[in-house]
């Protein structure tokens, strides 16, 4: 417990951790304004589709959304988030790939970023909402039996933590994807009150390798290998020890993040000769090179 006095230092300490608080606050619902990008201007009551990836600027009020019969779509959505927990959102809106055609998007438009209301954004590569993502219903029992593709879409009525679409309620204009892997990350991209789709003909980059430490080569058995990435909290890193190639259904290396569950990062031991593979995969940009790292026990 603190006491509260007029002393200028237990002031300053005092307004330094709720600045502290606020602060973790945010980071626990892993939204926050995006740096170095600037939010392009809201309208309020319209929809905005602008950029230099479509071929003029497009307007859409929420009742001309609804009328759009042959784009509406209504679907449930298992989703991971960073802790991990694992759950369920339903959603009935209209299908941002029906939204984007609409909007007259260019065949050389390649990065596409969803604006909120209050600066929060999440950008994606024109691929990872044009492919084919699933609602995975037994997500909870770590299995992808019963998976159905679903749409990403922009959704005015939804519902978090139920399976069942007739619990949609009515409310801001919310981003929902589904996965491609039981441990897809993707509520920290479900945008709350969308107000503008920025479509982009500048390529969204690729993610860097991993590095590991200690380097490949000969080591003693029980030799703890880190994984390391510049972008550990933004990314997962996807990794083999069998020889095959990682991919979105290999093992995670860092289920949760360094300011939630660090203790859920653990290094690999290497008790016998191996090579492990990684890939990092997150939104936004391209899949990572595949890196190796060969390792034998001396």
């Amino acid at each position: 417990m603190f006491s509260i006095n007029r002393s200028p230092y237990k002031v300053g300490v005092l307004t330094l951790l709720l600045i502290v608080g606020l602060t973790l606050l945010v980071g626990c619902d892993n939204r926050e304004d995006t740096p170095g990008i600037r939010q392009p201007e809201i309208v309020p009551g319209f929809l905005i589709i602008t950029g230099s990836g479509v071929e003029s600027e497009t307007r859409f009020t929420l009742d001309e959304l609804k009328n759009m019969e042959e784009g509406l779509a209504g679907a449930c959505y298992s989703a991971v988030n960073n802790w991990p927990a694992q759950k369920f959102f339903v959603g009935k809106g209209v299908k941002v790939s029906y939204l984007l055609k609409k909007a007259g998007i260019k065949d050389e438009a390649q990065t596409i970023i969803v604006w909120a209301g209050d600066g929060y954004s999440a950008a994606f590569t024109r691929e990872q909402l044009e492919e084919k993502r699933f609602c995975f219903p037994n997500l909870r029992e770590d299995s992808e039996e019963g998976a159905r593709e679903v749409p990403a879409i922009l959704a005015w009525e939804h519902w978090e933590g139920s399976s069942d679409l007739s619990k949609a309620a009515s409310g801001k204009l919310g981003l929902f994807l589904g996965q491609k892997g039981l441990n897809d990350a993707v509520t920290p991209v479900y945008v709350k009150d969308v107000v503008t789709l920025e479509v982009l003909s500048s390529p969204p980059g690729q993610w860097d390798v991993v590095q590991a430490e200690p380097a490949p080569g000969k080591v003693k058995s029980g030799t703890q290998v880190v994984l390391t990435h510049p972008q550990l909290d933004q990314v997962k890193i996807y990794y083999t020890v069998d020889g095959s190639t990682p991919d979105e259904k290999s093992r995670v290396y860092n289920p949760s993040t360094t300011y939630f569950q660090p203790d859920l990062i653990q290094p690999i031991t290497i008790n016998e000769s191996m090579i492990i593979k990684t890939r990092v995969m997150g939104f936004g940009k391209y899949d990572s090179p595949e890196a190796a790292f060969a390792y034998e026990v001396e």
